[in-house]
């Protein structure tokens, strides 16, 4: 069974204003509203699949608006996951797929390997921030899911600039098998830092933008 790899944009700062969701305004009162109808209408489509995780999306949701993620269920870090995924969505832009992997671990880890052979700094190989986790700017601990799935990452912009330059520069020396799909993980780190870069100083610019991952399936 593949697994989907989906990217958008958010600021780490809007994302973590929910976790916990404290003096909100009217307007962000409304957005979590949304989310709560995203997480009921998330473990319907589980419940319809018989998928259990111990623990529901909407109670999820719940505990990290809260600012607390601590339940003892044996699956919680998938329901944690998904209704971390919802907040993001409800802060980010719309989304859009980079790829479909059979496993995007392996292939992450391969092009990891590839790209630190051809002299790529260790900081900017990707797998580290396509499976970084919940953004450092979230006060307390998300549990990870059990079994992989879902997973979350993120990429600041401003790390994204520099990945973009050192990838192009080797990219004639990477595999075939793994060229295309660097070539679209340029494309899609390019098409939100070419615009950050660019907004610097304007109203809606904020140093903490970054591209965050979500991975399914």
């Amino acid at each position: 069974m593949s697994k989907v790899v989906n990217y958008s944009m958010a600021n780490r700062g809007e994302v973590a204003r929910f976790l916990p969701a404290l003096d909100l305004s009217d307007d962000e009162s409304r957005l979590l509203d949304r989310m709560r109808e995203r997480a009921r209408a998330r473990q319907d489509d589980l419940d319809a699949q018989e998928v259990d995780w111990g623990l529901s999306v909407q109670d999820a949701l719940e505990e990290l608006i809260t600012g607390r993620a601590d339940s003892s269920a044996r699956y919680a870090g998938s329901a944690y996951y998904a209704a971390l995924q919802i907040i993001i969505d409800h802060n980010a832009s719309d989304s859009a797929t980079l790829a479909s992997y059979r496993s995007p671990t392996t292939f992450f880890s391969a092009l990891d390997d590839a790209l630190s052979a051809a002299g790529v700094q260790a900081d900017l190989l990707p797998y580290q921030y396509i499976y970084s986790g919940p953004p450092s700017e979230i006060g307390f601990r998300i549990p990870s899911p059990l079994e992989g799935s879902p997973e979350i990452g993120y990429w600041p912009l401003a790390k994204a600039g520099p990945a973009i330059k050192a990838y192009r520069a080797v990219l004639d020396r990477i595999d075939a098998d793994l060229r295309y799909d660097l070539e679209e993980l340029i494309k899609a780190l390019d098409s939100w830092y070419s615009e950050w870069a660019e907004g610097q100083g304007t109203w809606w610019w904020a140093e903490d933008g970054s591209i965050f991952f979500s991975i399914t399936g």
